[in-house]
């Protein structure tokens, strides 16, 4: 399993430009196909990914198919003034999210699995506040480590 952290560009804002941005570094690292990106910010339009934490934390976990990824990987990038997403429970509703964790994984098992780690993680005042306030290589290593990969 990869595991990409960056910072967004400031004049990213739409989810779009943020999820484009995030798959940018799995594709060129080639743990995704040429067609991932499109295929993710499509998925996203139907089947919006925005979560709105208790503690107010805006999170987007934007995916595509399993079948457009060579290797195992999440790319997160963070954007310390938010990027608007469609939330998860009602597309109707807007969360502007600070953390976009991009996941590109090659089966659908292990994308269940790494979902139901992730959520559980995201509950996790502690873990949330550190992948927003860390360095990227540090961030990196705390997922690494929570999700025992």
């Amino acid at each position: 399993m990869h595991i990409l952290v960056h910072d967004l560009d400031q004049k990213i804002t739409t989810y779009q430009d943020a999820i484009l941005e995030s798959g940018s570094y799995l594709l060129e690292k080639n743990y995704i196909t040429p067609d991932y990106i499109s295929a993710c910010i499509n998925r996203e339009k139907q089947y919006p990914t925005g979560l709105l934490m208790n503690n107010g934390i805006g999170i987007a976990i934007p995916h595509a198919n399993y079948q457009l990824v060579k290797s195992d990987s999440i790319s997160l990038v963070r954007s310390t003034k938010g990027v608007i997403f469609g939330q998860m429970e009602d597309a109707n509703l807007m969360v502007s999210c600070q953390l976009i964790f991009n996941l590109a994984l090659a089966t659908s098992d292990q994308h269940l699995s790494i979902l139901k780690r992730l959520f559980t993680l995201f509950q996790d005042e502690s873990f949330v506040n550190k992948c927003q306030q860390s360095n990227c290589q540090q961030t990196q290593e705390l997922i690494i480590q929570q999700l025992n990969i």
